[in-house]
């Protein structure tokens, strides 16, 4: 295989724009939720520092790097390093990377880069605070909400000491999502309202949130995601 006639291409969760790396003999590519990395996946569920692609001796390698939530290619965990092959599927949680060649039109493969775990799934998208740009897909019906320790077990684990743990509280019934405040100390907000009483606030798309400081954006979808952009896990 001619390594330096391919590339890695994804959909960027903050955006939904199409991203690609060219791939070059003897390098290798990190890939991770932290700016330090190569390629940065800026969604919640990847992990700082999660997997390394490596081009060597006409070969890709694969590698996950301890990663909370596992590297998968063509559905697969990686355990150790894997061989990677053109169109191979890479799925980091809800995030997909595909290998095609350097020449190839991204565009028809921009489809095919969200996992179907995220189908229609609503987002949150932190706009301010420690975790800037970081996007989270709401994978279950029940989400907490709080500040990251080491033992939390929230959903959303946001690195804010003005959030407290827990904060609030997310549900999905039916076709809304409500939001409950769960006694925080500095307090919930949608659109500069506060969330008290332990009443329920339903969302809207657009909805701006504030968790103590931490300010966050809700949309009903996932960045890039949609019915005609989702497809079926192994389809080709």
């Amino acid at each position: 295989m001619d390594v330096a006639g391919a590339k890695l291409v994804w959909l960027d969760p903050y955006t939904g724009e199409t991203r690609e790396h060219l791939m070059t003999e003897g390098t290798s590519v990190t890939i991770g939720r932290s700016a330090s990395n190569d390629i940065q996946i800026a969604e919640g569920h990847v992990s700082r520092m999660h997997a390394v692609v490596t081009c060597r001796d006409d070969k890709f390698l694969i590698d996950d790097l301890d990663s909370a939530n596992g590297t998968f290619v063509n559905g697969n965990r990686v355990d150790g390093s894997n061989t990677l092959a053109l169109g191979d599927e890479i799925n980091l949680f809800v995030t997909m990377l595909r290998l095609i060649r350097a020449n190839a039109d991204p565009g028809d493969e921009a489809a095919a880069l969200v996992s179907v775990l995220v189908g229609d799934k609503a987002s949150l998208r932190i706009t301010k605070g420690p975790q800037q740009g970081q996007v989270y897909a709401l994978l279950k019906d029940e989400i907490y909400i709080g500040r990251s320790t080491p033992n939390s077990t929230w959903e959303i684990a946001l690195q804010d000491p003005t959030v407290s743990r827990p904060h609030a509280f997310l549900v999905k019934e039916k076709h809304h999502w409500k939001l409950f405040d769960l006694g925080s100390v500095n307090g919930t907000s949608v659109n500069t309202r506060p969330v008290t009483g332990g009443k329920a606030q339903i969302l809207r798309d657009g909805d701006r949130i504030m968790f103590g400081a931490t300010a966050t954006l809700f949309r009903v979808g996932y960045p890039g995601a949609g019915p005609d952009k989702v497809r079926s896990r192994g389809a080709r």
